[in-house]
C-alpha cells in the first residue's frame, strides 16, 4: 500500500515537472506566416506563445480551353484575434501548390441572395491568391503598427495579379470589383522596389547592432528586392527618411535589407535566408528581446546583464577588442572585394575570351596576342571596319597569320572553319609570298561553362579538311588554359606562339614528352608517388609534367628513394619520388625529352 503510494507520488511530480517544462510565455504572441512546421516547433519548443497562418497557397485551375473558369474562396489563414499579436512574421519566399477542389466555391451552404468568389479564367493556370491576402491583412497590419510591435518579412520577387470580385446570385455571375495587387503591400509606407536577384550582399557605410549577425547569414541567402530609401518632403527639398534604416546592401549599392520605424512598430525585412530557423531563434533571442525588452519580458535573457552597464573584470577591454575586430573584418572584406574587382578588370580579356563575341571577342583575342609578345598584332576590324576580311592580323616577319575569330552559342559548320582559307589565299597573293597561315578561332557553345562543352567542338572532317587545306582550328578555351599553363610554367610564350601556326586542330600543350604512366600509388596526401621506371632517367631537382584529364602541371623531384635509400638519380625499376607539391589520383607523368 505504501509503495503504490510512494509511486502515484513520483508519477505526479513527473507530471509537474513535464507541465512546468511546458509552459508557455504569455508575450509576446506571435504569429508565423508560411513557415517550416519545424520552425513553429523550435519556437514552441523555446516557450514561445506562436500560432501558424498562411497567405495562402497557390491553386492549380484546370482552365485548360478559351471560355473555362472557375469561382474560387481564398485560402488566407490567421488567428481571428491577429490584432492582439505583437508579432508577424512573413514569408514571401512560399511557393506550395493545391488543386482547385478544396478551394472552389460550393453553393450548398449559401444563406440569403448571393455569395461571392474570385474569378479565375482561361488562359490562368495557377491562381495566386497571396498579394490579394496581403492587401487584406494590411488593414490588420498598419493597426498593429500602431502599437509597439514587430513585423518581420522575408523578401522574395514583387508579383502583381489582376483579380476579379464576382458576385453570384440567382440571376447571374457578375463581376463587381477588379483590383491590381501586388505581393508587397503589407502596410501604408512600403518602399518602393523592384525585382532584382543576386547573392552578393555587404553591409552599408553605417554599421548597426545587428550587423555582424546578419552577415554571417549573408554567405547563405539570396536577395529578390531592392528597395528605394523614402524620401519626405522638408523646406521645399527632399530629403531622406531618418526612420528608415538600411541594414544591408548588394554590389550595386541597393537596399537589400532595412529596418522602419512605423508608428509605435518596427518593420524588419530580410532576403530570402536559408536557415531560417536558426536565424529566427538567434534574433529573437539574442537580439529582439534586447532591443524591444518591453515586447519580451520573459524572453530577455537578462540581456541587461549584457547592455553595458554590469561588466566584469575585464570584460570592457574584450568588449573593445571585439569592437575592432568587427570593424577590421569588415574593413578587409572591403578590401578584398575592392582586389576581386581591380582584378576581374585587369584579367577581363580571359573573361571575355570564354562568353563574348563580336568586337568584345575580338579585342579579348588582340589582348591575348599582344601578351604573347607576337612583334605585330593588327586589330584588321578596328583599323579597317568597312572591310570584311579577317579580323586579326599578326607579322612576324618571316611568317604572316590571318586570324578568323566567331562567338557562337552552338558549334561551327563546314563553312565556319574554312573561311579563313579564301583570305589567306588572298594574302599570299597581295604579297606573293607562300608564308601566310590561317587559323581559325571559335567560342563555340558560349552559354555554358567551357568544361561542360563539347571540347573539341570540331567533327573529324573538319579537322582533316584543315589539315589537307594548310589552316588551324583552335578554340578560345585553349587559349584560356594556356594562359595558366604558361604562367605556372607548363608553357612558354614562344611554344604557343609556334603552334598557332600548326595545321587542323592546334593544340595547346607541352610538346616533346615522354611518358612515365600514371603512379601505382600514392603517399603523403598525393606528395610521394610510387612509378615504374623503364630506361628513363630521373634526378633529383628536375621538373615533371603531370596531366590530368587535359589540364597539365609542373612539380620539382624534391628525392628519390630506392629501397627506402635516398639516391640522386635513377633510370630503371620500382622507385619512390617526393614532389613539390600534391598530384590527384589517375594523373600520369611526363618527362621532357632531352
Amino acid at each position: 500500500m505504501f509503495k503504490k503510494k510512494k509511486q502515484d507520488a513520483q508519477e505526479n511530480e513527473g507530471v509537474k515537472m513535464e507541465k512546468e517544462a511546458q509552459v508557455v510565455h504569455d508575450s509576446p504572441q506571435i504569429c508565423l506566416f508560411d513557415l517550416d512546421k519545424s520552425i513553429v516547433d523550435s519556437f514552441k519548443a523555446a516557450a514561445y506563445n506562436c500560432n501558424e497562418g498562411s497567405l495562402g497557397r497557390l491553386i492549380r485551375v484546370p482552365n485548360n480551353t478559351r471560355g473555362k473558369q472557375h469561382f474560387l474562396r481564398l485560402n488566407l489563414s490567421s488567428p481571428v484575434n491577429l490584432h492582439e499579436y505583437d508579432i508577424l512574421v512573413f514569408n514571401m519566399d512560399f511557393y506550395e501548390e493545391v488543386e482547385h477542389e478544396d478551394y472552389q466555391v460550393s453553393l450548398e451552404n449559401v444563406t440569403g441572395k448571393s455569395t461571392y468568389a474570385l474569378l479565375s479564367e482561361f488562359p490562368e493556370k495557377i491562381f495566386n491568391p497571396r498579394p490579394y491576402s496581403t492587401w487584406i491583412l494590411s488593414k490588420e497590419i498598419n493597426e498593429i503598427l500602431k502599437k509597439e510591435s514587430i513585423v518581420i518579412i522575408f523578401a522574395s520577387s514583387k508579383e502583381s495579379v489582376h483579380y476579379q470580385e464576382v458576385e453570384i446570385n440567382s440571376y447571374e455571375n457578375r463581376i463587381i470589383n477588379q483590383h491590381d495587387l501586388d505581393n508587397t503591400c503589407f502596410y501604408n509606407g512600403f518602399p518602393y522596389c523592384h525585382n532584382k536577384t543576386g547573392r552578393k550582399i555587404k553591409s552599408p557605410g553605417k554599421v548597426t547592432k545587428i550587423t555582424p549577425f546578419l552577415l554571417k547569414y549573408s554567405n547563405d541567402c539570396k536577395y529578390n528586392l531592392a528597395f528605394h530609401h523614402p524620401k519626405h518632403w522638408d523646406n521645399n527639398k527632399q530629403v531622406e527618411d531618418n526612420n528608415f534604416i538600411p541594414l544591408l546592401l548588394n554590389n550595386d549599392d541597393e537596399i537589400v535589407s532595412f529596418y522602419h520605424a512605423h508608428s509605435k512598430g518596427a518593420v524588419l525585412v530580410f532576403p530570402c535566408i536559408k536557415d531560417k530557423k536558426s536565424f529566427l531563434l538567434e534574433l529573437f533571442n539574442n537580439y529582439l528581446s534586447e532591443i524591444f525588452p518591453n515586447l519580451f519580458p520573459f524572453h530577455g535573457q537578462f540581456g541587461w546583464l549584457d547592455n553595458g552597464d554590469y561588466l566584469l573584470p575585464g570584460e570592457a577591454e574584450l568588449i573593445g577588442e571585439r569592437e575592432a575586430i568587427e570593424k577590421r573584418y569588415l574593413t578587409e572584406v572591403e578590401e578584398n572585394e575592392k582586389a576581386i574587382e581591380s582584378i576581374k578588370g585587369r584579367f577581363r580579356f580571359l573573361r571575355d575570351l570564354i562568353s563574348e563575341s563580336g568586337d568584345k571577342l575580338v579585342f579579348a583575342v588582340e589582348h591575348y596576342f599582344k601578351w604573347l609578345e607576337f612583334p605585330s598584332v593588327v586589330n584588321f576590324d578596328e583599323t579597317n571596319p568597312d572591310v570584311l576580311e579577317e579580323d586579326i592580323q599578326v607579322d612576324c616577319g618571316d611568317k604572316f597569320l590571318v586570324v578568323e575569330i566567331k562567338g557562337i552559342g552552338g558549334t561551327s559548320t563546314d563553312k565556319d572553319c574554312s573561311q579563313v582559307s579564301k583570305i589567306r589565299y588572298r594574302r599570299a597573293e597581295q604579297r606573293n609570298k607562300f608564308d601566310v597561315y590561317g587559323l581559325y578561332i571559335v567560342n563555340h557553345q558560349r552559354y555554358i561553362p567551357p568544361e561542360t562543352r563539347n571540347n573539341p567542338p570540331f567533327t573529324d572532317n573538319q579537322i582533316k579538311d584543315a589539315v589537307l587545306d594548310k589552316r588551324g582550328l583552335l578554340t578560345t578555351y585553349d587559349l584560356y588554359k594556356a594562359y595558366f599553363m604558361i604562367e605556372s610554367g607548363v608553357l612558354s610564350k614562344s611554344e604557343v606562339r609556334d603552334s598557332l601556326f600548326e595545321y587542323g586542330r592546334v593544340e595547346l600543350r607541352p610538346k616533346g614528352l615522354i611518358s612515365l604512366g600514371a603512379p601505382k600509388e600514392y603517399f603523403a596526401s598525393g606528395t610521394v608517388a610510387i612509378i615504374s621506371l623503364s630506361d628513363v632517367c630521373l634526378n633529383k631537382g628536375m621538373d615533371l609534367y603531370v596531366r590530368k584529364n587535359s589540364d597539365y602541371k609542373k612539380v620539382k623531384i624534391m628525392s628519390i628513394k630506392v629501397n627506402d635509400q635516398e639516391v640522386d638519380e635513377v633510370k630503371n625499376g620500382e622507385v619512390g619520388i617526393k614532389l613539390s607539391r600534391a598530384v590527384k589520383k589517375n594523373s600520369e607523368f611526363y618527362v621532357k625529352e632531352v
